[in-house]
């Protein structure tokens, strides 16, 4: 995540020279301590401009915001994230779609961080990573729904005795952590008796573990 270069452009109307001072100095010491990695300092600085000099800019704004994600803090990062989806940059609103979309998607939002990739690309089309981060969450979710759906069918089996009997041989197998004789024993399962699909969900997982130490 690059840190934004920021510009002062003085009107001949500013009469507050030494202002003006303090506000390029803190967006240089903000942006020197952001690419130094030291966000506790970027964020001091950041917060100088935002909170004692009245900067309202969107490139301080989701440099704070930046910062702020990269100590992990989202609930600050969000907000002022935020405040910079109204921008009148197409390139700035983007970026603050884009992480609040990353945001979303680590607190298991799911739609919503589709949408905030979404609105990212029609911000900025050329934005790859928000391209790539909505492509892949929108596979995921597509996954999930399947799976989701395989296993309300599996909700509708009912195992019989055999069935439950080897789900229980099974899973005593796997308390001794012994997976790929409880998968084997499970898929012969499957071929004697068909409600043991039921358990169909419990054999993929023991499949994809027994596939993980292969």
């Amino acid at each position: 995540m690059k840190i934004l270069a920021i510009f002062l452009v003085v009107s001949l109307s500013a009469t507050d020279i030494n202002k003006i001072a303090r506000i390029n100095k803190a967006k240089r010491a903000g942006q020197e301590a952001y690419k130094n990695g030291n966000m506790e300092a970027a964020i001091s600085s950041f917060r100088l401009l935002t909170d004692s000099l009245g900067v309202d800019e969107d490139p301080v704004l989701l440099n704070l915001a930046n910062a702020y994600f990269q100590q992990k803090d989202t609930t600050n990062a969000a907000e002022y994230y935020a405040r910079v989806l109204t921008s009148e940059d197409g390139d700035l609103r983007s970026l603050a779609y884009q992480q609040m979309g990353v945001i979303n998607q680590q607190q298991n939002k799911l739609e919503n961080a589709l949408s905030d990739f979404k609105n990212a690309l029609k911000s900025n089309p050329q934005n790859a990573d928000a391209r790539y981060n909505y492509e892949l969450l929108k596979k995921t979710m597509k996954e999930q729904e399947e799976q989701q759906k395989d296993e309300n069918k599996d909700d509708d089996i009912k195992p019989s005795e055999y069935a439950k009997k080897l789900k229980a041989q099974a899973d005593q197998l796997v308390a001794q952590n012994m997976f790929d004789k409880a998968s084997s024993l499970m898929q012969k399962g499957l071929q004697e008796d068909k409600t043991v699909a039921a358990y169909n969900a419990f054999i993929s997982k023991l499949n994809d573990v027994v596939e993980s130490k292969q």
